[in-house]
């Protein structure tokens, strides 16, 4: 009887200390997605995005997309942090790993091109901008500031993590709303709900 309890109790241990292996790994991996997306090093956000998404969007093409919007003369756009607050246990389907990642962003908006108007045109611009932002994020996720003409934009997000046998480690697909079509084509519904649930 005392070595069954002291097997179990190994197995528990040997079980958590996977379950933290494998968090702790996507974890890692996770911030230095965040860290290449705050540094606007989109070869490096590229490099960690799941593969099959450039079946549907090539590359190239999502390169330029991200380089166009962050380079941007009318709007200046800037990730202030980026920290990831939880991920989920794993879900295996078809020998493929799948994780929910649960992060908080924040992220700055910089309206370039209003920064010489008169103060009165300013504002009311500024308040539009932070209505239209609320209505997407929440009222006190977005916060204004007249001086520097900007937005800061706090948000809690998910994105999944991925292992598949096919690409070398974990790759990463986020959960939103411009993505939905793609990550619906992608990850099982199943696996989905599972793990978005875990929150």
């Amino acid at each position: 009887m005392k070595n069954l309890t002291t097997l179990i109790l190994a197995l528990l241990i040997s079980l958590s200390s996977f379950a933290q292996s494998h968090k702790a790994e996507i974890t890692k991996n996770a911030q230095t997605y965040y860290d290449y997306m705050t540094n606007q090093n989109f070869d490096g956000v590229l490099d960690y995005m799941y593969p099959k998404v450039f079946e549907m969007a090539p590359r190239a093409q999502m390169k330029a997309g991200m380089e166009q919007m962050f380079s941007s003369p009318d709007m200046k756009i800037e990730f202030l942090s980026n920290d990831v607050t939880k991920v989920s246990e794993e879900k295996v389907v078809e020998g493929i790993t799948y994780a929910a990642v649960f992060y908080n962003s924040k992220m700055k908006m910089t309206f370039v091109s209003e920064q010489d108007k008169q103060e009165d045109d300013k504002k009311a611009f500024l308040e539009f901008m932070k209505v239209t932002m609320d209505s997407q994020f929440g009222e006190g996720n977005v916060t204004s500031d007249i001086k520097s003409m900007s937005l800061v934009i706090n948000m809690d997000a998910t994105m999944f993590a991925i292992k598949d046998p096919q690409y070398e480690g974990w790759k990463f697909i986020g959960n939103d709303d411009a993505m939905k079509q793609l990550v619906d084509s992608i990850i099982p519904e199943s696996v989905r709900t599972e793990l978005i649930k875990e929150k």
